[in-house]
């Protein structure tokens, strides 16, 4: 994949170096001059030193062709505005990182492909990691209404019942059980067992039941 990344801080560097290990052709839009200079030395990707804002920038970064982008700005306004230009050339797929949580909904609005605010899911990766133990937040979604959890089974009164007959609060899918190394796409009619992991998608507001429930 031909991917474009605007805006190169610590995470945007990280993503690159990993992008590029797996074969992809990176390039990187950078503002700032030392920067820049520093991230051509260091890096096996094409640098360009400019606003990402800049339909001409991204037009030197290749953006008619690219099959992706990140952008990932520290400034809301920039990355809004980067990502309409990258949707007015139908790149396919936009990622962008959302600074100030309270204006995720613009991100929506622009139907791009994710919009990821690293605080809300770092918020929410700590906070479960500290307070609900034999689970792991995976990830916060929908604006941090909802979470998706991984969870050991251990609640034996509900142990070879049905999904659909567990009694789980309204607002929670069970996605996946993973048994003995074996991965299974859980249904309603998919049946748990004691020391099952269970990948669980819930709003955020009912978690602590969810939690209860699978491990009483």
């Amino acid at each position: 994949m031909y991917i474009i990344i605007v805006g190169i801080d610590n995470t945007g560097k990280a993503l690159a170096n990993h992008l590029i290990a797996e074969g992809h052709e990176v390039v990187l839009v950078e503002r700032d001059d030392e920067r820049a200079k520093s991230l051509a030395e260091s890096m096996d990707a094409l640098i360009i030193h400019g606003d990402g804002s800049n339909t001409e920038i991204l037009r030197d970064a290749g953006i008619e062709r690219a099959d992706a982008a990140a952008v990932l700005t520290p400034d809301d306004n920039t990355n809004l505005t980067i990502c309409q230009i990258l949707k007015k050339f139908k790149v396919p797929r936009i990622v962008a990182m959302v600074n100030d949580t309270k204006k995720k909904d613009l991100y929506i609005g622009l139907d791009i492909t994710a919009a990821i605010s690293p605080v809300t899911a770092l918020v929410s990766y700590f906070k479960n990691a500290l307070v609900q133990e034999g689970s792991r937040s995976v990830a916060s979604i929908a604006n941090g209404n909802a979470e998706l959890l991984e969870v050991r089974f251990s609640n034996h009164k509900l142990d070879g019942r049905k999904i659909k007959d567990m009694g789980l609060p309204g607002g929670v899918l069970i996605a996946v059980v993973y048994r003995n190394g074996e991965v299974i796409i859980a249904s309603g009619d998919t049946i748990v067992k004691k020391n099952d992991v269970l990948t669980v998608v819930t709003r955020t507001d009912v978690v602590k039941d969810v939690l209860h429930l699978l491990r009483e």
